[in-house]
């Protein structure tokens, strides 16, 4: 399997991918009904909505290539230190062979280095809602780990709830 995170950035002013791509992604996430999961939060309803996220500065947003296909797309946020919260959304196409993708985009992510040469992230982490027992188990079958379910941890504003999550956690393996 041949895996690439292809960085959605602008390079001389110019975006690697296109606007028309990106919402694209977003569209392919509605048509694989997994926008309710991925934007349980509700905050990204549209394309456009998807798109000026993924463009804000505050993000770094990756497409999943696998054989020359996209697969699917992460998203880092919540940057402090060198830690950053992490999001997946693996389309339902690739299911099944994506545990691979998963490992290898993490260890993708937290091997980036600085010009200087020290690495970037030290500590990725994520909330997974308690009812999605598929991605909390594809979390740790990707190398996460969890000291388990926080109580009201995060906010279903469709429900106007606040609901249990599992906090996930990776690193390089030093700890």
């Amino acid at each position: 399997m041949n895996i690439k995170l292809l960085p959605y950035t602008k390079i001389d002013g110019i975006r690697t991918i296109s606007d028309s791509k990106i919402k694209n992604l977003f569209d392919r996430t509605v048509c694989d009904g997994l926008h309710e999961i991925v934007f349980y939060e509700d905050t990204i309803q549209t394309n456009d909505q998807f798109l000026s996220a993924m463009k804000n500065e505050a993000v770094l947003f990756y497409l999943m290539i696998v054989d020359g296909e996209t697969v699917g797309y992460t998203w880092l946020n919540r940057f402090e230190n060198h830690t950053a919260r992490q999001h997946f959304c693996v389309f339902k196409d690739f299911w099944g062979k994506s545990v691979e993708l998963g490992e290898w985009v993490l260890s993708d992510l937290l091997h980036m280095k600085d010009k200087a040469g020290n690495f970037i992230f030290d500590l990725l982490t994520g909330f997974v809602p308690a009812w999605n027992e598929r991605a909390v188990k594809f979390s740790l079958k990707c190398g996460g780990k969890t000291y388990g379910k926080i109580p009201k941890a995060i906010w279903n504003d469709k429900k106007q709830i606040s609901e249990d999550a599992f906090f996930i956690y990776y690193t390089r393996g030093e700890s």
